[in-house]
C-alpha cells in the first residue's frame, strides 16, 4: 500500500472519516534503535493559546508513570511540558516531579490540576499541598480537575478563585480539564473568555464536533491540551503485536488548534517512540494502523468519543464508570479507577444502573454500557 503523506489540509477536513473506513493493513512495528532517536528526535514548538507559553508538540503525562527516569529521558529529549495532579498516585506522582526538575524548574513547564471544592480554603489548602510536593511557589498551569458540565466551566466561584490564585503569582495561567461533554465545555469556554487553558480527551475515535469545538476554543485563544490520545493506552502484545500509539499521537498533532499532547507514557521507550512523532506527517500506512487499533476497540471500552445516545433517568454519570473500565482493561491501573469513582455515593450509583433492567443510554460505538457498569461494580464490590 502506498505510504503517501496526507497534507494537513487534507486531514483536518477528512481523516476521521477516512479511518473509518479503512481495511485491515500488516501489523505496523517501530523499533528505532537509541542512536537512531537521539538523530530523528527533533523538538516541535507551539503556542498555548493566549498564555505565549513555548511548549514543545509533545509533552508528557506522567499520571501512570512511577519511574524518575522516564522524566529525565522526556526532559533529555527535549520535551518540556509535564502534567500531573494532586490526585494522582495520592501525591507522589507531584512528588516525583519535583525532586526530578529541582535544580530545572526555570527550563520546564508544569501543569497541574485540583478538585475544585465549595471553599476557598479547602482549594487553597489542595494548592499549597502541591505546590509543596513539586518543591515549587508557582506552577506554570493550575486547571480545574475534570469538570463535567457547561455551567461548571462558567461557576462565578471557580473563576473566582483561578483569578486569585494567578493575581497571587502561584499559577501563570489557568484553566480546567474534561473527560466527558468535552465539545459542550469547551464551546462555553471560548465564549466565555475566562480560561487560558483546556484539557480535553481527544484522539482518532473522536467526532467531528468535537474537532470543531477545539478549533472553536483555540480560535477564542483558549490554549487546548489533548490527553487520552491513545484511546486506552493498550500495550502490543495484547493486541497481537499491534503497536499504533505513534500513528495515533500523528493524528492528534496534524490538528494545529491542539498546542500540545500529552500521552501518558509508562516507560523510557513509549517517551522516545512518542518525542519521535515530533514534526512528522500522518501516512496512510499510520492510518491503516488506526483502522486496525478501532477494529480492535469497538465494542470493548468507552473511548469518550462523545457517541452516547439518550441519558440516564436516574442522572448517574455512566461516563465515569465507563472510564473507570479503561483505566482498568487498558492502563491495567486501579488506583486510576478508583480516583473516578471517588465519590462517596459512587457505588450506590454503580448499584442502581446494574439493578436496572435495562440501560436508558446506548453507544454509537456498540459498547453494551448496561454489561460494563455491572464490571465496575462487580471489580469494586
Amino acid at each position: 500500500m502506498s505510504s503517501k503523506k496526507i497534507g494537513r489540509r487534507q486531514f483536518i477536513q477528512g481523516a476521521s472519516s477516512a479511518v473509518l473506513g479503512l481495511a485491515v493493513a500488516p501489523v505496523w512495528n517501530v523499533n528505532p534503535s537509541f542512536a537512531e532517536e537521539e538523530k530523528l528526535v527533533t523538538p516541535e514548538y507551539r503556542t498555548l493559546g493566549k498564555t505565549g507559553l513555548k511548549v514543545t508538540a509533545v509533552g508528557m503525562g506522567v499520571m501512570n508513570c512511577s519511574d524518575p527516569a522516564v522524566l529525565r529521558r522526556a526532559f533529555d529529549l527535549g520535551v518540556n511540558f509535564f502534567d500531573t495532579a494532586n490526585a494522582y498516585m495520592a501525591g507522589k506522582n507531584e512528588e516525583m516531579v519535583g525532586k526530578v526538575f529541582r535544580g530545572k524548574r526555570d527550563k520546564v513547564l508544569i501543569q497541574t490540576k485540583i478538585r475544585f471544592h465549595d471553599t476557598e480554603k479547602e482549594n487553597r489548602k489542595s494548592l499549597e499541598t502541591s505546590l509543596r510536593r513539586l518543591q515549587t511557589d508557582y506552577v506554570d498551569v493550575l486547571l480545574a480537575h475534570s469538570l463535567t458540565t457547561p455551567g461548571e466551566v462558567t461557576n462565578p466561584a471557580l473563576i473566582e478563585f483561578l483569578h486569585k490564585i494567578k493575581k497571587e503569582g502561584k499559577a501563570r495561567f489557568t484553566g480546567f480539564s474534561s473527560h466527558s461533554g468535552m465539545a459542550s465545555l469547551l464551546k462555553k469556554a471560548a465564549k466565555d473568555a475566562s480560561h487560558d487553558v483546556a484539557l480535553v480527551s481527544y484522539n482518532f475515535t473522536h467526532s467531528n464536533d468535537l474537532k470543531r469545538a477545539v478549533a472553536l476554543a483555540a480560535r477564542s485563544g483558549i490554549g487546548v491540551v489533548a490527553m487520552k490520545t491513545q484511546a486506552g493506552g493498550y500495550k502490543a502484545k495484547d493486541m497481537a503485536g499491534l503497536d499504533p500509539h505513534q500513528a495515533a499521537l500523528k493524528y492528534v498533532l496534524m490538528d494545529h488548534h491542539v498546542s500540545v499532547a500529552i500521552p501518558g507514557v509508562t516507560t523510557i521507550e513509549q517517551i522516545e517512540q512518542c518525542a519521535k512523532v515530533m514534526g512528522t506527517t500522518l501516512s496512510k500506512k499510520d492510518l491503516d494502523s488506526l483502522g486496525q487499533y478501532r477494529s480492535h476497540l469497538h465494542g470493548r471500552i468507552c473511548t469518550m468519543c462523545g457517541g452516547c445516545i439518550g441519558e440516564c433517568p436516574h442522572g448517574v454519570a455512566h461516563a465515569d464508570f465507563l472510564r473507570a473500565v479503561m483505566y482498568i482493561d487498558g492502563y491495567r491501573d486501579v488506583s486510576l479507577a478508583k480516583e473516578v469513582l471517588r465519590n462517596g455515593d459512587a457505588l450506590e450509583k454503580i448499584r442502581r444502573c446494574s439493578e436496572c433492567s435495562s440501560c436508558a443510554v446506548t453507544c454509537s460505538r456498540g459498547v453494551n454500557i448496561h454489561a460494563q457498569i455491572k464490571a465496575v461494580r462487580q471489580m469494586f464490590s
